[in-house]
């Protein structure tokens, strides 16, 4: 084990009393929070030169790991990787037809493929390598999650490959592949009979009584480190930052990673400033859509983040995303409202239609969470907050891998035959309106 009491190249800061802790040895042994005022939440800052940066964004990546000297990792022999994080952000042109065409807006919509990460095909792979790389260097050799499905895939996946052993805790309704998948890799898997927030209640017990490290979620250093370097990668593909960013929310990250990844390079990029973040959950498990509205409602007053519903056993068709007791709501919300943002909600029987039009016009077959953040691209035109100029980034999160009954359920141009006499040429065309109808009818 590489043991490090002394190095120079990054800190960590509690971000309630500003308590520094000086690596991620220290940060373990201190079990993963402030010893001063408890908190949870540190943030890892380098006492390196920012100014190479800009030098470092223009060069094509291979992974996130590009990025290696803004991250908390002291020797790249420690890297383990597959890729993730060398995405491409791609132009959706039939989006930015439609809204020019239905909403009379010129706009330029972009589509962040975290579906072509190297590892698991989610937004979870740079975490995961991330982890992985970390726990490989300090010498971690057990490690536990709850998870509704994608960061335990993706952590059981790579921490297999560090030879870290990973207890994955799973609500009782997580997807069957992902549990299959994740026993394949050879780690254990808990499913807790109950929900999410009961799968994280097992957990936490379980790394208590057993002295092992467990994620902190959306706000983990190591999540939050891993997922900022896509602000890098939106400087090194776009010709102009977004505007706009939506993607779907269960726990929150993404976001937080942004706000952290933009004030790490806003001294060599003042100008810079967190897009209106748009965040999407669907209307079968929205605490903090519901959590939001109501605070707008009351004009949003003091303490209103702290304001929040907790919906047990949410009955959703994206277990991914079924997060009833959305903890990180407070830090999110303060996040939006500083963006001009807003939380969104969208009607879940909507999914599918959505998957098969992504299919159809742009040969992308997305997983539900991903449908879910499409959605929210229409809802945000229909509710006017999107403006004629500006750019739009959606994060598209997942692929159709993770949710092989998603996939199956998109069929829609089979016909039964028993004779060649039953069998006529087809005009995609056809299909096309059909699928624009779907979506758009209410």
């Amino acid at each position: 084990m590489l043991r490090v009491k002394i190095q120079h190249k990054y800190h960590l800061t509690c971000t309630r009393c500003g308590y520094v802790t000086p690596n991620f040895w220290t940060w373990f042994d201190q079990h993963q929070q402030c010893p001063k005022c408890g908190s949870k939440h540190s943030e890892v800052w380098y006492n390196r030169r920012y100014q190479r940066l800009p030098r470092i964004i223009k060069r094509k990546p291979d992974s996130f790991w590009h990025y290696f000297p803004f991250l908390p990792l002291l020797r790249r022999r420690h890297i383990i990787s597959r890729g993730e994080g060398a995405v491409p952000v791609e132009r959706w042109t039939f989006l930015e037809e439609f809204a020019r065409k239905e909403f009379d807006l010129n706009i330029r919509v972009h589509v962040y493929r975290n579906d072509l990460n190297g590892g698991t095909g989610t937004f979870k792979d740079v975490a995961a390598s991330m982890a992985a790389s970390l726990f490989n260097e300090i010498g971690i050799s057990q490690y536990c999650i709850a998870s509704t499905g994608n960061s335990a895939t993706a952590y059981a996946r790579y921490l297999s490959m560090a030879k870290v052993n990973c207890s994955v805790f799973m609500p009782e309704d997580a997807i069957r592949t992902s549990e299959a998948t994740i026993s394949s890799y050879g780690q254990q898997v808990f499913r807790v009979m109950g929900d999410y927030a009961r799968a994280k209640e097992i957990a936490a017990g379980y790394a208590q009584i057993h002295h092992i490290p467990m994620s902190t979620g959306n706000i983990d250093p190591i999540r939050v480190e891993a997922k900022k370097t896509m602000v890098f990668e939106w400087l090194r593909q776009m010709d102009k930052f977004p505007d706009v960013y939506i993607q779907a929310v269960s726990g929150g990250t993404g976001p937080i990673a942004i706000d952290k990844g933009i004030r790490e390079i806003r001294h060599i990029y003042p100008e810079l400033k967190n897009p209106r973040f748009l965040l999407v959950q669907t209307d079968k498990c929205d605490p903090m859509v519901q959590a939001w509205e109501k605070a707008e409602a009351a004009g949003f007053p003091e303490g209103y983040e702290q304001d929040y519903p907790i919906i047990d056993n949410p009955q959703t068709e994206v277990p991914t995303l079924a997060t009833g007791n959305p903890a990180s709501y407070p830090l999110i919300a303060r996040l939006v409202k500083n963006s001009g943002g807003a939380f969104l909600r969208m009607r879940e029987e909507k999914l599918l239609s959505l998957g098969k039009l992504m299919a159809y016009e742009q040969k992308v077959i997305p997983g539900p969470a991903s449908a879910v953040g499409m959605a929210g691209f229409f809802v945000a035109l229909r509710k006017n907050l999107i403006k004629s100029g500006e750019t739009v980034l959606i994060n598209l999160g997942e692929g159709p891998n993770r949710a092989p009954a998603f996939l199956e359920q998109m069929i829609y141009t089979s016909r039964n035959v028993s004779h060649v006499d039953e069998c006529e040429p087809h005009s995609m065309d056809d299909f096309r309106a059909q699928l624009w109808k779907e979506v758009l009818e209410n």
